[in-house]
């Protein structure tokens, strides 16, 4: 099997509201997408699809994990190469 084009590897993610009291949104997030394959993220208003997808798209950092896109890490927006179609975000 090849590499994967998108990698997640322990994922978290949290934020920290006015009051002081911490919100883990994602929490040991792991996927590896293969060169052709679609992948849906679905879930409930405030599950975290958005923060999990700006993670991907390299808009917001991870407190702890990596994203990675064909092995190297992301590090910010521009790293999927959609102009060169690896992914695509809608």
């Amino acid at each position: 099997m090849n590499d994967p084009i998108l990698s997640l590897q322990s994922v978290c993610k949290g934020y920290t509201d006015k009051s002081g009291t911490r919100s883990e949104v994602l929490s040991d997030i792991n996927l590896d997408v293969a060169d052709g394959e679609f992948v849906a993220i679905l879930g409930f208003s405030g599950a975290g699809k958005t923060t999990l997808i700006n993670a991907i798209a390299g808009l917001d950092t991870v407190d702890s994990g990596a994203v990675l896109v064909r092995g190297e890490r992301c590090h910010g927006p521009g790293k999927l190469h959609v102009e060169e179609k690896l992914a695509g975000i809608i």
